[in-house]
């Protein structure tokens, strides 16, 4: 991965970072991904991509993908205190790093956002918005009715849930709604940080 600049860290390998790597795969922007299941790593493998075991929570790990060298990382792990862990070593020892991640609720986000995260997208609002486009599509509304309708609920979702992180005590809301509200104006239990070290040998990069 020496040769890497300006290239995304995928830090999870499971559905939603597959995805995530197809998309950039096809877009021809380099990536690499890390995992801490081994069957994971060998899907990646077989699809020659690259894709690696190791620890997205440790700072050596993420010094051997050249996270000083990276844009940004897309953080989908498996549990809350895995993203969380993962965003807080990028912000104190990789600050340069844009980091994008999925809060499974409302708590879980602002203590995202607390550990330095760029932008939080909550984990079950667009699988609810495309459930909820495809029953409309059946109920025969037009397709355009049905844009303007979920995009207006995506919205709204959004301001609410950053007015009640705001009541809550916290300025901080979610980053995701700062990011889209930026777009719209100009044309959208505390945590052991101890780091677990992943030897060498784990990591073939």
């Amino acid at each position: 991965t020496d040769d890497l600049q300006d290239h995304i860290i995928i830090c999870g390998f499971g559905r939603v970072g597959q995805i995530i790597a197809q998309l950039l795969s096809e877009r021809l922007i380099p990536f690499v991904a890390l995992d801490v299941r081994s069957e994971r790593v060998a899907v990646g493998r077989a699809l020659d991509l690259p894709v690696y075991f190791g620890d997205a929570g440790s700072r050596e790990v993420l010094h051997k993908v050249g996270a000083e060298r990276a844009c940004a990382a897309a953080i989908t792990l498996d549990t809350p205190g895995a993203n969380y862990r993962t965003v807080w070593a990028l912000s104190k020892y990789f600050p340069n790093v844009k980091t994008f991640v999925r809060a499974h609720d409302v708590d879980h986000g602002l203590n995202l956002e607390k550990a330095g995260a760029t932008a939080v997208v909550p984990e079950t609002l667009e699988p609810s918005l495309q459930l909820a486009a495809a029953v409309l599509a059946q109920a025969k509304l037009p397709a355009s009715e049905i844009s303007a309708t979920i995009n207006e609920f995506r919205c709204r979702h959004l301001a609410e849930l950053t007015e009640l992180c705001e009541a809550s005590g916290s300025s901080l809301g979610y980053g995701y709604t700062r990011i889209m509200s930026k777009s719209k104006s100009q044309s959208p239990d505390t945590l052991d940080l101890d780091e677990t070290q992943v030897s060498e040998s784990t990591l073939a990069v």
